[in-house]
């Protein structure tokens, strides 16, 4: 995976958001480091929106 820059961030997750999450990497099939990373930027860009309002 190329990115264009790599910062470090630290996101805590509850018992259940993990569980969902590897439900949800199961039905797509793709694995949970892609899903979490799919989620973190959906996170991130929403975050990005509402400072920029």
């Amino acid at each position: 995976m190329a990115t264009d820059k790599f910062e470090h961030a630290t996101f805590y997750l509850t018992l259940q958001q993990v569980e969902d999450i590897k439900k949800m990497a199961r039905e797509q099939q793709i694995s949970r480091s892609a899903l979490v990373r799919m989620i973190i930027r959906e996170y991130l860009a929403r975050e990005d929106k509402e400072q920029h309002k």
